[in-house]
């Protein structure tokens, strides 16, 4: 439907709209709060959920040099994320000292009010688990931004090409940006843009691992472990989402996160389908499927009405109604 850049779906007397990346399986308050990094964080702690320690960072706070005084108890590296980012945007990760930290908050402050402050989690695989109506219904192995040398070009031109070949693909991928995230994973390697990677040597150039800041992700189906699954599940449960997207930084999603230090370190309120289903790499897992498998279940008599009223599926209808009807009469006579 154009006029609510989505669509409806109506079964019987039940309409369900559905608007971009608005669904109607969440409640508002509960989306809400997961929205918001710092409530998520400090009520999956509250839970016992293993989440990165944070703190909570206010511009005022920054300008009355409060800062110091604020993350006292957090160790380096950290993290700055906007309170109520979306995709990665403006995430910067593995700030390496205080000195580092200070000289990037004014920059960020110029774009949020407020800011979210916590540890860093590095050496780590990050995941996305797609949890809905309390069962996990896909996991995908997220990667940075990087690329991958031809011993000819440096950094800098493999990136333009490489944001070519990514235009191509599809366009929900974003281009890879040489930001500051990058500059920092690149001084980590000792290298610069202007480095030449030899031939098949991948160049890894951020931490984050959003699709729209470069970088791409593997279908893994529903491989999850027990214990994780469980754990999936509890989160979804805590924060009263029947759809949500959980992020997760771990060395195996198959082995209990707790056993590599693993974090849950966001949760999404509306997670996006399209990686498991449209894949860089993986077999496509078809969650929608599922998702939308879920009204029928609801609402059985209102969608085989539905199929009977339409014309074409209601022939199917009237064949399967005409043979259990005759069916009936065949056992019955037979008795």
């Amino acid at each position: 439907m154009e006029e609510i850049n989505g669509f409806e779906l109506k079964l019987g007397r039940h309409y369900y709209l559905f608007r971009e990346y608005e669904t109607p399986f969440n409640n508002i308050s509960s989306a809400s709060i997961a929205a918001d990094k710092y409530c998520t964080s400090k009520l999956l702690e509250r839970a016992d959920i293993p989440v990165p320690q944070s703190v909570y960072l206010h511009i005022d706070d920054f300008k009355q040099n409060r800062t110091t005084e604020l993350i006292v108890h957090l160790k380096f590296p950290l993290v700055i994320k906007p309170l109520n980012g979306a995709q990665g945007k403006d995430v910067l990760c593995n700030i390496q000292n205080m000195e580092q930290l200070l000289t990037f908050l004014p920059q960020y402050f110029s774009l949020y009010e407020h800011l979210l402050i916590e540890e860093f989690h590095g050496k780590l695989k990050s995941y996305r688990v797609l949890v809905f109506n309390r069962k996990v219904i896909g996991v995908v192995l997220r990667h940075p931004a990087s690329v991958i040398g031809d011993g000819q070009h440096n950094i800098q031109e493999l990136i333009h090409l490489t944001n070519i070949e990514r235009k191509k693909i599809n366009d929900f991928l974003g281009p890879i940006i040489a930001g500051d995230e990058c500059r920092i994973k690149l001084k980590e390697l000792g290298i610069g843009v202007d480095h030449i990677p030899a031939r098949g040597e991948r160049i890894v150039l951020g931490y984050t691992s959003n699709a729209t800041r470069g970088g791409t992700y593997e279908s893994l189906g529903k491989k999850i472990s027990k214990e994780n699954r469980k754990l999936m599940v509890h989160v979804a449960s805590v924060l009263n989402l029947n759809l949500a997207g959980i992020d997760v930084e771990c060395a195996d999603i198959n082995s209990p996160i707790a056993q590599s230090n693993g974090v849950i370190i966001e949760v999404n309120e509306r997670p996006s389908v399209r990686i498991h289903e449209l894949p860089i790499s993986g077999t496509p897992h078809l969650v929608t499927r599922e998702i939308m498998r879920s009204f029928i279940f609801r609402h059985p008599f209102s969608y085989l009405w539905s199929l009977y009223l339409d014309k074409s599926t209601s022939i199917y209808i009237r064949i399967v109604l005409l043979t259990g009807l005759a069916s009936l009469a065949y056992y019955l006579l037979k008795a």
